[in-house]
């Protein structure tokens, strides 16, 4: 009976959450136009990841913290698409530092929402009034975030949250013993070997991806970034497991729209499938039930307009020589095979 109740809880709770996100994407792409509803998609991972942390203790500094971010993040990212040499340089500088100063807690968490607003920005490059928008956006999600913020850390928690500040300035000071002391310019700092390791790695692997799609134009090239930008992590033993899950997650999603098309024919009800594999996206109990929603959603989006065949066999090329690209970098670029106990 608990197991009933628990489960039509989260029944409604994933329904309430996918209506809000599926009506603030809508409006979104009213306001800031189609060519950014990748953004207004990467603002909500911010909203909904930051949820879990309290900007609240300063909320003007945080605030700004957020705007500068976010749009340094998408004027890089503009630079970068339009100017392919100079992306070499830009998207490794963003991708290291999202990747060394975002992976305090020593995962992934946060770096996840940044990193995938850049990556969407760099492979939705737009120009012009879309440009502008693009910019207005990003103060609006910084807006947003904050406006969360208030809304959930309000003044009555503010003790509960002193203490779960504390609780991870201890695991900070408990994991001090891993950095080592380095001068630069007279001063002295610290250094995470794991971090650092961590964010030269993804840097790599995002720079050559990236120069891959720009240089030949490959459209979907992008699931290559994608892919190694979620399968690199910290630790290389997390990094093979989520490879697995990802192929087998990739093929399974890949046939379950070649036989949907093959039945389905009306672009309704095609169209439908998208929204159904983002309805079912929460209730994914691992990485590979996530990965078969994510593929079964991207590939019908892009199936739409051309051969459902063609569109599968392209995710997964691009999916597996991300694969591919992250397990050598995984197993020769810096890696650090020992996860800390808990």
């Amino acid at each position: 009976m608990e197991r009933i109740y628990s489960m039509k809880n989260k029944i409604i709770n994933n329904t309430i959450l996918f209506v809000t996100i599926s009506l603030f994407i809508t409006i979104f792409n009213e306001i800031f136009g189609n060519s950014n509803s990748l953004v207004g998609v990467a603002i909500v991972v911010e909203v909904l990841v930051l949820m879990g942390e309290n900007l609240t203790h300063n909320p003007i500094k945080n605030f700004f913290k957020l705007l500068i971010t976010n749009l340094i993040l998408g004027v890089f990212a503009t630079i970068a698409s339009s100017y392919i040499w100079i992306g070499i340089i830009l998207n490794f500088l963003v991708l290291t530092g999202i990747g060394y100063s975002c992976s305090y807690k020593l995962n992934k968490g946060l770096i996840v929402p940044f990193g995938l607003l850049y990556l969407f920005m760099l492979h939705t490059p737009v120009q012009g009034l879309d440009f502008i928008k693009r910019i207005l956006a990003l103060v609006f999600g910084a807006i947003c975030i904050m406006g969360f913020q208030l809304i959930i850390h309000f003044p009555y928690f503010r003790k509960k949250n002193l203490e779960v500040k504390q609780s991870d300035l201890l695991y900070y000071l408990q994991e001090k013993s891993s950095y080592k002391k380095y001068k630069l310019f007279g001063k002295k700092i610290y250094i995470n070997s794991i971090r650092i390791r961590y964010a030269v790695r993804i840097g790599c692997l995002v720079v050559l991806t990236a120069f891959i799609t720009g240089f030949f134009n490959l459209h979907e090239g992008r699931w290559m970034s994608y892919t190694v930008f979620s399968l690199t992590e910290l630790y290389a033993d997390n990094c093979k497991i989520r490879s697995k899950q990802r192929i087998e997650g990739t093929l399974i999603g890949a046939a379950i729209i070649v036989v949907l098309f093959m039945i389905i024919k009306d672009i309704t009800l095609r169209s439908l499938i998208i929204l159904v594999a983002g309805y079912l996206n929460p209730f994914a109990n691992n990485y590979r039930d996530a990965i078969i929603c994510v593929t079964v959603s991207a590939v019908a989006s892009v199936a739409l307009t051309s051969n459902s065949i063609f569109a599968v066999s392209e995710r997964i090329i691009y999916v597996g020589i991300g694969i591919i690209i992250a397990l050598l970098a995984n197993r020769f670029l810096l890696r650090h095979n020992s996860i800390p106990e808990s």
